[in-house]
């Protein structure tokens, strides 16, 4: 089934630039035009966790090739085994193994983790080109608009506070020696 009206009405998201959409009102946009298993899989996109239906298995399945490969990569420059960590997963893209490990020669961590964000966006892109507004469409949506709130409530002033809260609760732990 398609929903025309539904993505059709959405705004348009571009990377880095704050959505003009909230992640409650494009949940409230859903209600009523998906099914219950169609807005799990909606649910499951924007909380970033796995889907409890297979409708959105495609997105899932390449979420957690990312986070494998990632997780390969850094445990190479820590000389780690990372087979542990790994999660199985349906399929395998070379493109996106690559992105990820293009993504860690970036000079800072937030420079790579854009770079990990931008691919997540490509790869939903890529899930959403057979059915732009089928239900592909929708959870590409719901992906994209994750991502750009994500960088959009980025603030330096509140990263400082954070980073300045953290070293102080460290400073404060009593020493376990």
């Amino acid at each position: 089934m398609d929903y025309w009206y539904l993505v059709s009405s959405l705004p348009g998201l571009r990377f880095g630039d704050k959505p003009a959409m909230s992640i409650e009102t494009f949940r409230s946009a859903c209600f009523g035009e998906l099914t219950e298993e169609q807005l799990n899989g909606v649910d499951a996109a924007l909380e970033n966790r796995a889907p409890d239906s297979a409708l959105a298995s495609a997105w899932w399945n390449g979420e957690v090739q990312l986070r494998d490969a990632v997780v390969r990569v850094r445990a190479k420059s820590r000389s780690t085994d990372a087979s542990r960590f790994l999660k199985p997963h349906d399929g395998f893209s070379a493109t996106l193994e690559e992105m990820v490990t293009d993504a860690f020669t970036r000079a800072t961590p937030m420079e790579q983790e854009m770079d990990l964000d931008r691919t997540r966006w490509t790869l939903v892109d890529e899930l959403a080109l057979a059915r732009p507004f089928g239900f592909e469409g929708v959870l590409a949506y719901a992906v994209k608009l994750r991502i750009a709130e994500r960088w959009a409530g980025m603030d330096d002033e509140a990263g400082q506070e954070k980073v300045e809260e953290w070293v102080l609760s460290a400073l404060e732990e009593p020493n376990n020696e």
